[in-house]
This record gives C-alpha cells, sequence and structure tokens, in this order.
C-alpha cells in the first residue's frame, strides 16, 4: 500500500469511529464530594546517592511563580537505624520555607530494625517498633518539621528486599499498637499495599475497634 493509500485508509477510520455528541453539564461548586489535600513528591537520600532534594530543587518543586511545580506534599523514609534519621530534614525544611503553610510532610518505614531473616517481625517486638517510630515523629518535630502523617510500613506485600506484613500481622499490630503512633500529633497510615491488596485490609476494616487506629487508608500509586 502506498502513502496516499494508507493515509485514506486512515482517514476513513478515524472518519467511521468518530461521533460527536452536545450535551449540558451542570456544575455545583458548592457541593463537595471529595477533598484534594494536595500533590508531592518523594525524597530518599540514600537512593539519591546522598543528594537529597537541593535548596533549588525545592523552589522549583514547591514553588507557586511562573515556571515552578506548586507542589505542597513530601515524601520520606524512616530509616531502621536513628543515626540516619537526620538524612531527609534539611530537605523537609527546604520544602517547608517554600511551600509555607500548606506544606505536608508524611512518612514511611521501609523494614523494621527488628525484622527477621525472612523480614517479619515478631510480635514481641512490637512495642519496640512503636518506641522506634515515635522517635523518629519527635526527632522531627524537634527539628522544626514536623510530621503530618506516619505509615506503618511501604508495601508490606513486596516481601524479601523489606519488610513483609500478613493480613492477620497487620490486624494485631494495627488493633494493639498502632494508636500509640499518635503519641508526637502525627497521624497513622495503615501500610501501603504495592498492589492494593484490600485482602490485607478486611480484618482491619471489618473491626471498628482497629480501624479507630487508622487515620489514613494508604497505597502505593503503582496498582
Amino acid at each position: 500500500m502506498n502513502k496516499k493509500l494508507a493515509l485514506r485508509a486512515l482517514c476513513g477510520i478515524m472518519a467511521a469511529s468518530t461521533a460527536v455528541f452536545s450535551s449540558t453539564v451542570n456544575v455545583d461548586v458548592t457541593d463537595e464530594h471529595q477533598v484534594i489535600r494536595g500533590f508531592g513528591g518523594m525524597v530518599h537520600n540514600q537512593w539519591q546517592g546522598g543528594g537529597g532534594l537541593s535548596e533549588a530543587d525545592a523552589k522549583l518543586a514547591f514553588g507557586t511563580g511562573d515556571g515552578q511545580i506548586g507542589l505542597n506534599t513530601l515524601r520520606i523514609p524512616v530509616y531502621a537505624s536513628s543515626n540516619d534519621f537526620n538524612k531527609e530534614v534539611q530537605a523537609a525544611k527546604y520544602a517547608k520555607a517554600v511551600a509555607g503553610d500548606d506544606f505536608i510532610l508524611y512518612a514511611t518505614p521501609w523494614t523494621s530494625p527488628y525484622a527477621g531473616a525472612n523480614q517479619h517481625m515478631a510480635a514481641s517486638n512490637y512495642q519496640k517498633y512503636v518506641d522506634h517510630l515515635n522517635s523518629f515523629t519527635a526527632y522531627m518535630k524537634n527539628q522544626g518539621v514536623p510530621l503530618y502523617a506516619i505509615s506503618i510500613s511501604n508495601e508490606p506485600d513486596w516481601c524479601g528486599e523489606w519488610a513483609c506484613w500478613s493480613a492477620d500481622e497487620i490486624y494485631n499490630f494495627t488493633k494493639g499498637y498502632a494508636d500509640q503512633m499518635r503519641k508526637n500529633g502525627t497521624k497513622v497510615i495503615s501500610t501501603e499495599s504495592f498492589a492494593y491488596q484490600k485482602k490485607l485490609y478486611d480484618k482491619v476494616l471489618n473491626d471498628a475497634n482497629a480501624l479507630k487506629n487508622w487515620d489514613i487508608l494508604g497505597k502505593m500509586p503503582q496498582s
């Protein structure tokens, strides 16, 4: 088929499959269905080779002027070692300085310092894990960049590279310990499923005494 025939064939297909409909849409801007608090991104100093977020990048990402993106939310990791708690402080300060009062900072742990060889954590270590997370929220608060929220764990269903959580483990930790994560005025995010496997959350969702210990239902954007 030569180019002219190919073009005619394409135009014919487009003409045959294109239809225009006229309709009226009524929008009531006072009728609120869902609140979107903002948009953001993540920094992970270790993954970025120690670069983190520069002041210039923070202005580009969180500024609202011409040529700036206007984000207001930043996600940072909770490291397994308290010696690394300082790694994202400067990035958070840069972002907060630009975003101002609308700034939302939240954190997610990839693994627990008390995880076993199979990346699962024994229930006997749950209190120690809560104390570790609360130590991080207190540290960030003392640095002038308090967390809005903190997650129980990143991608509990992506097992091997970091922490693994079964549905029973998520339920038991949430019901028995997650409320303590609010100690420093921080909201609690559920584990953040990689594939949004609702079955990981069902036991919590069906138990009001467990569900009350979550403020935010988290999931990863890949799914």
